[in-house]
C-alpha cells in the first residue's frame, strides 16, 4: 500500500497554500514594521511605552515566521504521510481517530510540536528534509533568528531578561555575557530582527521545489488518472486536456472508451470530480466492493472523498 496515495487529493491546494502562507507571512511581517515604526516616531508615546512596542513586535513576527513554516510543514507532512518516517500507529490511535486521515493530520502535528520546541536548526534541517530541499541555509542566518526567537521567550517568560535557557540555547549569538542581563530591543533590533525573518522565508522560498509549489487541482487530477488502471488503456492527455492550473477539460467526457464494468466506477470517479453533474455520480458501494482496499483505484478515491474538489 502507498500511504501518499491515501491523501493525494489533498496535494490539490498545496501549491496555492504554500504561496497564500508566504504572502501572508511577508505581508503581515511588513505591516508590523510600518505600524511598530508609526508608533515609536509619533511622539506621543514615552520611552517605556516605545520599548513595549518594540518587544510586541518581536513576539508579532516570531510568531509569524513560526505560523508561516508550521502551516507548510503540516500541510506537506499530510499530502505525504510517508515523510513522516516509519512509525508505527498504534491501533488504539487509529480507533479513536476514526480515520487513517484523521491520524495523519494528529501525527503531522504531534511531529511540528516536537520541532518547535527543540532548537531551530534542527526544525530547519526537518523542513529542509521534508521538502527535498538538498541546499543547505546559510548557518549564520540560522542561528540569527534562533538568538531573536531565544530573545522573544525570554520577552514573555522573563520580562526581557537573560535567563539560563537563553544562554544554552542562544549559544555565541547570545547578545549579553550573563544571566539576569536585559535584553535590548530597540529600533534597530527590531528592524534587522524583521528584515532577517524576511530574507530566510525569501530563501526558503525560492529553494522549494517546483513540483510542490505547482501542485494544483489540474496537476494533481493528472496523477491520480495516471495512477490508475485507467492510465494503461487511455492515457491522461488523451482523455484530458490541461487549461491552466487549476483546470481541465475532457476531450469525449461522454465517451466509456471501451471501459470495463469495473473500469467505469473509477472513470465515473473523475468525470464526476470534474462535472459534479449527477450524471456520473459515483456508486461507492460498487466502486468499493469491485476495487480491493490494497489498490491505487481505493486509495485515490478514499483521498478525493477527504479532500472534495470540483473543476
Amino acid at each position: 500500500m502507498d500511504l501518499d496515495l491515501l491523501t493525494i487529493a489533498n496535494r490539490a491546494t498545496l501549491g496555492s497554500d504554500i504561496q497564500s502562507s508566504i504572502d501572508n507571512a511577508n505581508n503581515r511581517i511588513a505591516n508590523t514594521k510600518t505600524f511598530v515604526n508609526k508608533v515609536a516616531t509619533c511622539g506621543v508615546f514615552n520611552q517605556d511605552e516605545i520599548k513595549q512596542e518594540y518587544e510586541s513586535g518581536i513576539i508579532t513576527i516570531v510568531s509569524l515566521l513560526e505560523h508561516h513554516l508550521n502551516v507548510m510543514l503540516h500541510h506537506l507532512y499530510v499530502s505525504f504521510p510517508s515523510k513522516l518516517g516509519g512509525k508505527h500507529f498504534d491501533i488504539l490511535e487509529l480507533s479513536e481517530k476514526g480515520s487513517l486521515l484523521e491520524l495523519f493530520y494528529d501525527k503531522a502535528s504531534q511531529r511540528i510540536l516536537e520541532l518547535a520546541y527543540g532548537k531551530f536548526d534542527k526544525f530547519i534541517k526537518a523542513f529542509l528534509c521534508a521538502f527535498d530541499i538538498e541546499k543547505q541555509i546559510n548557518q549564520d542566518m540560522i542561528d540569527d533568528i534562533n538568538e531573536i526567537k531565544c530573545t522573544r521567550d525570554c520577552i514573555i517568560h522573563s520580562n526581557g531578561k537573560a535567563n539560563a535557557l537563553y544562554m544554552s540555547k542562544a549559544g555565541a549569538k547570545a547578545r549579553v555575557y550573563k544571566v539576569g542581563n536585559v535584553l535590548k530591543v530597540d529600533s534597530k533590533y527590531f528592524m534587522d530582527s524583521a528584515d532577517k525573518i524576511l530574507s530566510l522565508i525569501a530563501v526558503l522560498e525560492n529553494q522549494i521545489p517546483q513540483k510542490y509549489k505547482k501542485s494544483t487541482m489540474a496537476f494533481v487530477f493528472k496523477q491520480m488518472w495516471e495512477a490508475t488502471c485507467l492510465n494503461k488503456r487511455i492515457s491522461f492527455d488523451t482523455a484530458w486536456e490541461i487549461v491552466d492550473p487549476n483546470r481541465v477539460c475532457p476531450k469525449k467526457l461522454e465517451d466509456g472508451f471501451g471501459f470495463s464494468s469495473s473500469e467505469m466506477v473509477v472513470y465515473n470517479l473523475f468525470r464526476y470530480a470534474y462535472s459534479g453533474s449527477s450524471e456520473y455520480a459515483v456508486d461507492f458501494a460498487l466502486y468499493f466492493e469491485r476495487w480491493d482496499s490494497h489498490s491505487n483505484e481505493y486509495q485515490i478515491a478514499v483521498s478525493w472523498l477527504n479532500n472534495q474538489f470540483y473543476f
